[in-house]
């Protein structure tokens, strides 16, 4: 699913109406759509509640207008208030109010309040005190700058009225671009946004006003939005789901892929046995874990399905230079590579990886001081024979690329794609939100996570469950003797990416946002895996 800015889905609503379908029948379908999920949310049937609907003076109050009318129709109590006066309405929205006050029903199903009135304000309190759920209409996506005077005023009432708020295509107040909040916005409980995403509902802090997001497919042309969009995708369930790996009923363990996992120094055990352990539950077959000397008995005993290779170390207890002859044996059997979790720094160490990227010939990711090794050599990494997925944080890809990650939303969405694009690999940029983004231009931004991610190993589990997609697309998918797999790097990452992300969402559902450890994310990878599982097998 395509991603737009406010400006592009403006464009591709004046070319859908100009070609293919009115502006008011394209109202008609995001107000049925809303009311419909609405209905379906709270009790799914006729006279169940009331509503307050918050309307502005433009097509985003015309959606609501629609909202109000359905829900009227079916027996809800409905209370709407005009932002400006109905003559102020725009020809669409003003058409709407008019099919709203002529539908026959009982007159005590709607009532109507003019803002503009002195008393408005108290009389809003007195109407939202039995109100059922809110719905915010105010501004949509062409709105810009801090609301002010009345509007204001509304979302400040929704917001403390401590009521379930619907938000129709964006949070009123929030930027549909940026997600940059100047002033009073609504905190939404569910945001219902048509056709598409917009890009300020997936960056902070407009994803947190947004919460839930929903998209209301309206039927818009799928060749007026692709003219109209760069190549921008929301990575969300559905998106993971078409590439998850298939897993066929008769499978062996070779069948789901091999990994052979590079990871750990003295003072970083934890690192290795995480990211090991997140690949085989995430589904792999057979996990190599390659460890120093000195560390490998222990880690055998804590991860029994996984074999565990010891390797030449170094003085400070990391791999040394010469660990690549220790690693012929279960590289030849592999059908990924994950490297990098708790490797530590060591000028030998360093040497290694990228002496190891250069030559190995199976697709692999790198993480942490496996991607540090490559600070001030970045070219080296165009230089590997295999695809490789690297997975840094703003601090790590700074240290590779020469560049901070700018603040502004746009910005920080070019430079990841110019990063991939300059080294030469599959970007996975861990963040708020975290973005994969590929050499010839294409980026996805990711639907799960929270902060409950933000605490040491997290990413290590990361890297163990994308080295775990890896292996299980590309076993048995070789294409010629250097082993170029089939499956593409960013399959695994786009479903590496949301389940991490949603794993860390089931576990704070128990553990809280402050409670969640790495090993609870890998816990969550069950019930993650299932739900997906289920929407791949639709």
């Amino acid at each position: 699913m395509r991603v737009l800015t406010a400006a592009q889905m403006q464009e591709v609503d004046a070319e859908t109406i100009a070609r293919i379908c009115p502006g008011l029948e394209l109202m008609e379908r995001a107000g049925r759509g809303v009311a419909k999920a609405i209905l379906a949310r709270h009790g799914g049937g006729a006279g169940t509640g009331k509503a307050v609907l918050f309307i502005g003076p433009g097509n985003n109050g015309g959606d609501g207008l629609v909202v109000a009318r359905l829900l009227t129709e079916a027996g809800w109590h409905c209370s709407v208030h005009l932002l400006k006066p109905a003559r102020e309405l725009s020809p669409d929205a003003a058409k709407n109010h008019q099919r709203l006050h002529a539908i026959k029903t009982p007159a005590s199903l709607l009532t109507e309040f003019d803002s503009t009135r002195p008393d408005w304000p108290e009389r809003a309190r007195e109407d939202l005190a039995d109100g059922t759920l809110i719905v915010d209409a105010i501004f949509g996506t062409g709105a810009a700058g801090a609301p002010r005077d009345r509007a204001a005023e509304m979302i400040a009432l929704a917001n403390a009225s401590g009521r379930p708020v619907f938000a129709i295509d964006v949070p009123s107040g929030v930027d549909a671009t940026t997600g940059q909040v100047a002033g009073q916005a609504i905190r939404a409980t569910e945001t219902f946004t048509i056709g598409v995403p917009k890009t300020g509902l997936l960056f902070h802090p407009g994803r947190a006003h947004a919460g839930l997001l929903t998209v209301i497919d309206i039927a818009f042309p799928d060749d007026i939005i692709s003219a109209h969009s760069s190549p921008l995708f929301y990575n969300d369930q559905n998106e993971a789901a078409r590439r998850l790996p298939p897993r066929v009923p008769d499978a062996h363990k070779y069948d789901a892929g091999t990994l052979l996992v590079i990871a750990g120094s003295e003072r970083y055990r934890g690192a290795a046995l995480l990211a090991a352990e997140a690949a085989l539950r995430g589904g792999c077959g057979m996990v190599y874990l390659a460890v120093p000397e000195g560390v490998h008995r222990e880690i055998s005993v804590r991860l029994r399905e996984a074999i565990v290779v010891p390797l030449p170390r170094t003085s400070d207890g990391t791999i040394a230079r010469d660990a690549a002859r220790a690693l012929a044996e279960p590289l030849a059997r592999a059908d990924a590579v994950a490297m990098g979790p708790g490797l530590g720094r060591h000028a030998e160490t360093d040497l290694f990886v990228r002496d190891f990227v250069r030559a190995c010939i199976r697709p692999m990711v790198l993480d942490a001081d496996a991607i540090n090794a490559f600070a001030g050599h970045a070219d080296e990494l165009r230089g590997a024979t295999a695809p490789v997925v690297i997975t840094p944080h703003d601090g790590e890809l700074a240290r590779l690329t020469g560049r901070e990650t700018p603040r502004e939303t746009l910005a920080a969405l070019a430079h990841t794609v110019d990063s991939a694009a300059r080294l030469g690999v599959t970007l996975v940029h861990k963040g708020a939100p975290t973005r994969v983004a590929t050499p010839g231009g294409s980026a996805w931004i990711n639907a799960t996570g929270s902060s409950a991610l933000a605490t040491g190993g997290t990413g290590d589990v990361l890297t163990g469950l994308l080295g775990s997609f890896l292996a299980q697309g590309s076993a048995g998918r070789r294409d010629g003797a250097e082993g170029t797999p089939a499956f593409q790097t960013v399959d695994a990452a786009c479903v590496a990416c949301f389940l991490h992300g949603r794993a860390g969402e089931i576990a704070a559902e128990t553990r809280g946002l402050r409670g969640v450890i790495a090993g609870d994310i890998i816990e969550a990878l069950g019930p993650a895996l299932v739900a997906l599982e289920r929407v791949a097998a639709r």
